[in-house]
């Protein structure tokens, strides 16, 4: 049986584009070229364009939630060492991405490795670090060496003491320069945060259930205080315990709605904080439950996608997400 010849008016009516569905090309008559030439293009309809977006947008956040689970999901015993975020010098492993799931209480590696991942971003982006961000164990240091009930067991720090978190030779830069040096604190098993502010000598509290403040708090937030006015004189040479007077504040931050985000609002501070009003008359905004949710999720699923995560595709491949995420 003979195959029809396709009327050439209708190729027209279709447009000068048509994809061939059989190995048989159709030539079109040079009066449907001609018209095809002449006729101006139809504009994409908004609403399918939107449509589109959206499917790619649902199809987005249904890999991210892939990825999410697979971060976050309880690991099997031999699975805890398993690294997922490798890069800058920090590993983060399953056992502590485990701790980035909804309602989990954040381990200290999460916060060293969001410091270090913060601070290396803003030195790329910026060529400079102006927000230093101690890593945890220097506050485990002050909480340790200060003896909180017996002032006459109080040993003043040395250079020797601190090296590692001040000198320029361990750290690259000079953080007296910094306009904010921040030190996440986990004490009596809260997270919160310091943050000194060396030009103003001024050094801030920044927790989110600061209006539950106990007494031994009361007492590492003076001892703290303390510590930074050492730091202040072992950083600037030219001054001494009389003229390196700090100023103790209480910033106003928004405070949590439950027991387990403390440590996820100090990663807030440490993203976002800077001491100027910019919502209303606070310096942080408020946050509902599914925002911190929300920040969880782009945290840990941001660092396993970074460019620099050197096990980025394995942990892709290994989630099921490889080439399909936007």
């Amino acid at each position: 049986m003979r195959r029809k010849r396709k009327n050439p008016s209708s190729s027209a009516r279709a447009g000068s584009i048509l994809e061939a569905t059989t190995s048989e090309a159709i030539e079109p008559s040079s009066s449907a070229i001609r018209a095809s030439e002449t006729r101006l293009p139809v504009p994409l309809d908004p609403s399918s364009s939107q449509q589109v977006k959206k499917t790619v947008d649902k199809k987005s956040l249904s890999m991210l939630n892939k990825l999410y689970y697979f971060c976050t999901r309880r690991p099997k015993a031999h699975e805890e060492s398993s690294v997922l975020v490798s890069m800058f010098g920090v590993y983060l492993n399953r056992k502590d991405s485990y701790t980035m799931r909804p309602k989990g209480w954040v381990s200290n590696m999460v916060i060293l490795t969001a410091g270090k991942i913060m601070m290396e971003e803003e030195k790329a982006t910026n060529g400079a670090v102006t927000r230093h961000i101690l890593i945890p164990q220097f506050m485990d240091k002050v909480i340790c060496a200060s003896n909180l009930s017996n002032e006459y067991g109080y040993n003043p720090w040395c250079i020797e003491d601190v090296s590692q978190f001040i000198l320029p030779t361990k750290l690259g830069y000079d953080i007296n320069q910094c306009k904010l040096i921040f030190a996440p604190t986990l004490f009596e098993e809260h997270w919160s945060c310091y943050v000194f502010e060396p030009k103003d000598k001024t050094l801030y509290v920044l927790d989110s259930m600061h209006d539950s403040l106990s007494t031994s708090k009361k007492n590492l937030d003076d001892a703290t205080k303390r510590r930074f006015e050492e730091l202040l004189v072992l950083m600037n040479p030219g001054l001494t315990k009389d003229n390196a007077s700090i100023t103790l504040v209480y910033a106003d931050v928004p405070k949590q709605q439950n027991i387990h985000d403390c440590g996820i609002y100090v990663l807030k501070y440490m993203e976002t904080w800077d001491g100027s009003i910019k919502w209303q008359d606070k310096t942080m905004p408020d946050y509902q439950y599914k925002e911190i949710v929300e920040f969880r999720q782009s945290l840990i699923c941001g660092w396993v996608q970074h460019p620099k995560n050197e096990v980025r595709e394995e942990i892709l491949k290994a989630a099921g997400v490889w080439g399909k995420l936007c």
